[in-house]
């Protein structure tokens, strides 16, 4: 009955966890695009973090483990969490997933006592197996969000470039261009609307090759790096950006075309594997099953005496 009652409760607590996680993160993520967004996406209403004051200290209760502080720092400008206080929101939440589980094992191993012994084993046992998975899991979602803003940012790409050549081909300069972009573009591509906004932002206080530099490095994908060669070609020699930017566009768009052919060839070894496990067993049933049973029936009425 217990063991039950243990059962039902993990079971809900589970979905309770799931659901506010999902909130937090939900939250954590909007105020991160609006704050960047600036002229982009709107006004920006500054936000205190998920946990208020005891942020800070619930991002150090725990050691990182086979990590740095700048590696962290770096995936969550990749991911788009911009938020000062990202880092610790980030930490803050893992440990309080770990803790959490951490706790509740602790209560659930008081609650059955030492009287049965392989139960309570069996019980703390898999309490710290999943303590250390709340532990590594919002890694693996920083990881899966890292790349799944990276493919958005790449397939928007050429997009944003035609319209980059067009508003320079309009007069207007790379600056202005930039944030015109960014304004058109923040409804269908987001990521790529922000990221453009910081690269103009970071252009008025630099240069403009130091801030697609700083894009390359926050986005680091072969595009990234040959455009930020390109900027810094044509800055230096005085060269048509306008004609560059539109080859590159050509260029980025010729690549995923011959990626996509690429793909779509590899689809079909790829399609082999299920086909083989899954479909070949039944048809081998289907075709081999009635002689089976057929060479079986004559086995049991075989009678070599007769």
């Amino acid at each position: 009955m217990l063991i039950n009652i243990i059962t039902i409760a993990a079971f809900f607590a589970f979905i309770a966890g799931v659901f506010v996680i999902r909130a937090l993160v939900l939250g954590w993520r909007g105020t991160f695009d609006s704050q960047l967004a600036g002229e982009v996406g709107g006004g920006y209403t500054p936000t205190d973090p998920v946990f208020g004051d005891l942020t800070d200290a619930l991002a150090e209760q725990l050691p990182l483990l086979g990590t740095t502080e700048d590696s962290i720092t770096h995936d969550l400008r990749r991911a788009g969490y911009y938020k000062s206080s990202a880092r610790s929101e980030f930490l803050a939440l893992r440990n309080v997933l770990a803790l959490g589980v951490i706790l509740f094992t602790g209560l659930t191993a008081v609650m059955i006592g030492p009287e049965r012994s392989e139960l309570l084993a069996q019980i703390l046992v898999w309490g710290f197996a999943i303590a250390a998975l709340a532990y590594i899991l919002p890694w693996l979602f920083l990881k899966q969000q890292v790349r799944a803003r990276t493919n958005r940012i790449q397939r928007a790409l050429p997009d944003a470039f035609d319209m980059l050549t067009m508003c320079l081909s309009g007069g207007l300069g790379v600056n202005d261009s930039l944030g015109q972009v960014s304004r058109e573009l923040y409804v269908a591509h987001p990521d790529l609307a922000i990221e453009f906004e910081i690269v103009r932002r970071h252009a008025e206080m630099s240069s403009l090759s130091d801030a697609f530099k700083q894009f390359a490095k926050r986005i680091d994908i072969p595009e990234t790096m040959a455009l930020t060669a390109l900027i810094h070609q044509t800055e230096r020699l005085g060269t048509n950006v306008v004609q560059a930017v539109r080859d590159f566009a050509d260029d980025i768009r010729t690549r995923q075309r011959q990626s996509a052919d690429e793909r779509a060839s590899k689809a079909g070894i790829k399609l082999l594997f299920p086909l083989v496990f899954c479909l070949a067993p039944a048809a081998l049933i289907i075709l081999w099953g009635p002689a089976l049973l057929e060479l079986r029936n004559f086995f049991r009425t075989f009678n070599p005496g007769n």
